[in-house]
């Protein structure tokens, strides 16, 4: 298996079953994503992007589950959902590029 340079072949995301979220507040941390899509699943992964200079929250993160079931049914449920005064975007990731 090829390296991702990221820590090994097991430390990379399974684009499967991984959902994007946008449209998300600067003060949105892991764990609040956490507890929002835990009750759809196993939640196996949360990232929130951040700006590697400022440290700054992107707007945007990225949740994996285990079952790709259980990623259709968080979209299903918070794709519009008002979160922190703002309206999320939830959605299948698209497979990152090879770069």
């Amino acid at each position: 298996m090829e390296d991702s340079g990221r820590g090994g072949p097991d430390k990379r995301r399974d684009d499967q079953n991984s959902v994007r979220v946008t449209n998300l507040s600067e003060d949105v941390t892991e764990a609040d994503l956490q507890e929002l899509f835990r009750p759809f699943g196993h939640v196996t992964r949360c990232f929130v992007a951040v700006d590697r200079e400022t440290g700054e929250n992107r707007g945007f993160a990225f949740v994996n589950y285990a079952m790709r079931e259980d990623a259709e049914r968080a979209i299903r449920a918070l794709n519009g959902f008002g979160y922190d005064n703002l309206i999320l975007r939830v959605e299948f990731a698209q497979p990152r590029a090879e770069r």
